[in-house]
């Protein structure tokens, strides 16, 4: 009888226990985007569709779970098969803020997820109804001192960035804005629109066509620098609030346990897209800069930012509400 050498033997047996990184994907992948379509992240999500559709072959479907700031999404994403076929794209609020918003979630994201890429940020913008009387920041923060109470901002949900960026704007400039919370970017901007509520804090992408057909009136951009979406558009910083800067940042995580080969492949390929000029032009259309990292940087920057959005949170006194 022959015999195998034992090194042999070991080599084939951890070959066929391990997944094929050269087999993946041989079947659609979808992205769960836990807001509501046409926001920011949704874009994003189906901007990169594409680039991996092209790279491997394979359709890649978007998935809107919106609710709770984003945590139904997270839960619904964390909870899937750990095979590379399901990922979750996200601002930082069902990563960070959410846990020091919600008494339990269904799941903690450094328990139930691997870190795939750091894709990029974007900044958010202050912006009224027209009938509002104000042109300014400055305008609004003396309204808002003569009225205490009397004016009410929507933002995309409870805990979402745009909820701590009213929170932090109340606080700083000392007035009383009430919160509308609303399930998704789309609507909070409808709703501010339509007079439903006075202002809204929103993204950048989806509030601009409406700032240019002067259906809302922008006052000032969250982030330290002028988006190149929207250069004439001043900061809080600039606007009488100095050092304001609250910036939504974007991830891509898998399911915890999803094989360390696959989630280099994921990162690589999401990457080279984020490096690419035309991609990377494509998103600062959608008021994002591209960044990129590995899966342990993103990891190790994911541990830094949990206690840094609990700390905005307690700042700013941020509470869950029922949202609209």
């Amino acid at each position: 009888m022959r015999l195998f050498k034992p090194a042999l033997v070991a080599a084939v047996l951890v070959a066929g226990a391990a997944p094929s990184f050269a087999e993946y994907p041989d079947r659609p992948i979808e992205i769960v985007v836990p807001y509501t379509p046409a926001g920011t992240v949704d874009l994003l999500a189906r901007a990169l569709g594409p680039r991996l559709t092209a790279a491997w072959g394979q359709p890649v479907v978007i998935l809107n779970r919106p609710g709770a700031g984003g945590s139904v999404g997270a839960e619904f994403a964390a909870k899937a098969n750990p095979d590379g076929y399901t990922l979750f794209i996200s601002t930082n609020s069902p990563l960070t803020t959410n846990l020091a918003l919600y008494p339990s979630l269904g799941y903690e994201p450094l328990r139930d997820f691997e870190t795939v890429i750091l894709a990029g940020e974007n900044s958010l913008v202050l912006a009224a109804n027209p009938k509002l009387p104000v042109k300014s920041v400055k305008d609004l923060i003396a309204l808002a001192k003569a009225k205490p109470g009397e004016l009410n901002a929507a933002t995309s949900g409870n805990g979402s960035t745009a909820h701590l960026s009213l929170a932090t704007f109340n606080k700083q400039a000392g007035v009383s804005i009430t919160h509308v919370p609303y399930r998704g970017g789309v609507p909070s901007l409808t709703a501010a629109i339509a007079g439903e509520v006075q202002l809204v804090f929103s993204d950048i992408v989806p509030a601009m066509p409406q700032i240019r057909d002067n259906r809302l009136t922008a006052l000032g951009q969250t982030g330290l620098r002028r988006a190149q979406i929207a250069p004439d558009i001043p900061t809080l910083d600039e606007s009488g609030l100095p050092g304001f800067s609250i910036t939504a940042w974007i991830g891509v995580v898998a399911p915890k346990g999803t094989p360390k080969d696959i989630v280099q492949k994921l990162n690589r390929e999401i990457g080279r897209a984020l490096k690419d000029p035309e991609f990377a032009h494509q998103i600062s259309i959608l008021g994002i800069d591209p960044l990129g990292s590995t899966p342990d940087e993103f990891a190790v920057f994911l541990r830094k930012e949990i206690p840094r959005w609990k700390q905005i949170v307690q700042d700013g006194d941020v509470k869950v509400e029922e949202a609209h």
